[in-house]
Formats: C-alpha cells, sequence, structure tokens
C-alpha cells in the first residue's frame, strides 16, 4: 500500500502538470488564431508547439514511473530554452516593419504570461516536494522552459508596447 501511495505521489502531479500543459496549448493556438498582428500570431505559434513538446516529455515520464513502479525516473537533458529565446528575438527583428501590433495583441500577451508565470510557480513547488533527483531535473527543465516562454512574452509585450526601446535595449546586448 505504502508503494502505490508513494507512486500515486509521484504521478498525481504529473497529472496536473498535463494538464496545465494541455490548457496552455489550447490557449496559444486559440489565441493565434484570433490575434491580429502577424508577430502575435507566430509568437502563439511557437508556444503551442513548445506546448506540445513538455505534453509529449510528461506523458513519457508518466509512462516510465508508472510502468516501473515508481522506481525508474527518465533522465532529462538541460534546457536549451535561453538559445531557442534569441532565436525567437532575432525572428522578430527581422519582421520589424511588418509588425503592427493592436491592443488585443498586447491584451493577449498579458494573459499568456500570467498563464506562464502560474505554471512556473507550481513546477518550483514540485521542485521542492520531490525527494527524486531525476524528477527533481524534470521539473527544473520544466521551469527553464516557461521561464523562456515568460522571457519571449514579455520581449513581444516591451516590442509591441514600445518597439524603439526594444530594439535600442536589443542593440545593448548584442
Amino acid at each position: 500500500m505504502t508503494e502505490n501511495k508513494h507512486l500515486a505521489d509521484m504521478l498525481e502531479p504529473l497529472k496536473v502538470a498535463l494538464r496545465l500543459e494541455q490548457e496552455g496549448k489550447r490557449f496559444f493556438a486559440d489565441a493565434a488564431a484570433t490575434v491580429n498582428g502577424k508577430a502575435a500570431k507566430q509568437t502563439f505559434e511557437f508556444l503551442a508547439a513548445e506546448e506540445d513538446k513538455h505534453i509529449r516529455r510528461i506523458e513519457e515520464l508518466y509512462q516510465a514511473l508508472e510502468e516501473s513502479d515508481g522506481l525508474e525516473a527518465l533522465d532529462t537533458e538541460d534546457s536549451d530554452a535561453e538559445s531557442r529565446f534569441i532565436a525567437f528575438n532575432d525572428r522578430m527583428a527581422e519582421l520589424r516593419n511588418e509588425i503592427k501590433p493592436t491592443i488585443s495583441d498586447i491584451e493577449a500577451y498579458k494573459t499568456a504570461l500570467k498563464f506562464e508565470n502560474g505554471a512556473e510557480d507550481f513546477y518550483a513547488e514540485q521542485v521542492a516536494k520531490s525527494h527524486n533527483p531525476k524528477i527533481k531535473k524534470f521539473y527544473t527543465w520544466l521551469i527553464h522552459e516557461e521561464s523562456m516562454h515568460a522571457k519571449v512574452l514579455k520581449s513581444c509585450l516591451r516590442f509591441a508596447e514600445d518597439p524603439a526601446s526594444w530594439f535600442q535595449e536589443r542593440g545593448k546586448s548584442s
């Protein structure tokens, strides 16, 4: 009974994580379909695809834990989120003359940012609760991913609200 409880304690947060990622994907897909600006559409399509990746990874870990009665957790590679963020900003800069954000785009960015921050907080709680180093690393990987998403959204929001300062700030970091 104790072993089953231990396994359930490991799997339950993954079920919540899976729901969070699925909700995020739905939100981003819906936002991509409804925003007006090209950059906003591409941003939300990018984030929806990112959520697909997270969903697959959560399902893989869940399955490995379930099949091994909680004894085998998959190894998680280090996150490459920072390099993907830089590449994303490079693509945004290339769209400079095609980007005309609207108020609805800005509101969508703000709403998405709240969602990403909530997911990041949940994953941080799971890192603190877990005793398994591989599971801690997995949740840490998810935190890096969600943090990158938040950086993407903040960057888009800054660009939408003040493109001149976005380019000025970007020039300083290059």
